[in-house]
Formats: structure tokens, C-alpha cells, sequence
């Protein structure tokens, strides 16, 4: 199987004049050329569409390294825990403050409840 297809590609020149012939006698002389140029035409346009995705591709991934390089995760992520250090501080001055803020309560006993008192033993007697 392998020395028939070896064979095959074992062209001379007397052969390659038979296939010429052939071919001219087939197509014959005036469209041999209209062949050759459509033909030429088709692999233009079929390598023009190829260096387009080729571009475009490149271009796509200028665009994704770009975007890359300009989202730094590190510094995202520092600074969202500088920022919750920031805001715990914030908190614990906020408490801190309004215990200051808040007066003492007194240790007295209050004027109501010392009169209510008073005068039920007044009664009494």
C-alpha cells in the first residue's frame, strides 16, 4: 500500500507532459488562464481573511494584557484592608466619644421616691 502511494508522487517529465496535455485538452487553451486567476484570486482572499483573525486576535489580546496590567489585585486588596482597619478605629473612637459625651448618673435617690416615703409613715403615726 505504501510503494503505491510513493509510486504516485514518482512523477517524470514525460508524465507531468501527459497531465499538461490532458489538462489542456480537457479545459482547453483560453480557460486555462481565467482558472489560474480565479484560482489565484480564491487563495488572496483566503489569506487576507486569515491575516484578519490573525489581527483581530492580537488585537484582542493588546486589549485583555491592557486591562490587565491596569487592575493591580494587590493594591485592591491592601486597600480594602486599610479600609477596614479605618473603619474599625472610626467605630471604636465613635464609642469612645460618646462614653465621654454621655453624663454620669447621679447616686441619689430621687425626690419622688423619698416623699412617697415620708409620708406614708406620717400616716401611720
Amino acid at each position: 500500500m505504501y510503494n503505491n502511494i510513493l509510486l504516485l508522487f514518482n512523477i517524470g517529465g514525460a508524465e507531468l507532459f501527459f497531465i499538461v496535455l490532458v489538462v489542456i485538452m480537457f479545459f482547453g487553451s483560453k480557460k486555462i488562464p481565467e482558472l489560474a486567476r480565479s484560482l489565484g484570486k480564491g487563495m488572496k482572499e483566503l489569506k487576507n481573511a486569515t491575516n484578519d483573525i490573525q489581527q483581530e486576535i492580537k488585537d484582542s489580546t493588546k486589549d485583555i494584557s491592557k486591562l490587565k496590567d491596569s487592575v493591580d489585585v494587590e493594591k485592591q486588596v491592601k486597600s480594602m484592608i486599610m479600609d477596614t482597619k479605618v473603619e474599625k478605629k472610626n467605630e471604636e473612637l465613635a464609642t469612645e466619644i460618646e462614653e465621654e459625651i454621655q453624663p454620669s448618673q447621679p447616686n441619689t435617690v430621687s425626690r419622688t421616691s423619698s416623699y412617697s416615703t415620708t409620708s406614708s409613715t406620717n400616716k401611720d403615726s
